[in-house]
């Protein structure tokens, strides 16, 4: 029975160091949407959040954006429908960052996570 015990501990502990492990290793576009297509000027620099006012994930990312004091844009489907079409948008919540010339230099679906937030709050 100790022995049961034992392996089981064990392999819990491989299971939860590798799922450690590959949260750490994460690339920074965490992301498996494809890229937006934004034009060049369409909208500000800085953060931008997709989002849909039936989406519950959605009121999270709000919320964990607003916790976390970063300033963002936020494009709604109900409101600006076209754009989530000639962006390429496939789904919310997403949230991107654009530069001072319009790129993408992230890119995430879903809620951010804390490390996200960590770094789009350096941006």
């Amino acid at each position: 029975m100790g022995d049961v015990v034992v392996r089981l501990l064990v392999v819990g502990l491989v299971v939860a160091g590798a799922l450690g492990l590959s949260r750490l290793s994460r690339p920074w576009q965490d992301s498996a949407h494809p890229p937006l297509q934004i034009p060049p000027g369409e909208l500000p620099a800085g953060v931008v959040l997709f989002t849909s006012p039936d989406c519950d994930q959605c009121v999270l990312a709000r919320t964990a954006l607003k916790r976390a004091e970063i300033a963002y844009r936020e494009v709604t489907w109900e409101l600006e429908a076209g754009r989530f079409e000639r962006y390429g948008v496939q789904g919310v919540p997403l949230l991107a960052h654009l530069d001072e010339s319009g790129a993408q230099t992230y890119l995430a679906a879903g809620v951010p996570t804390r490390r996200a937030l960590r770094v789009l709050g350096r941006t």
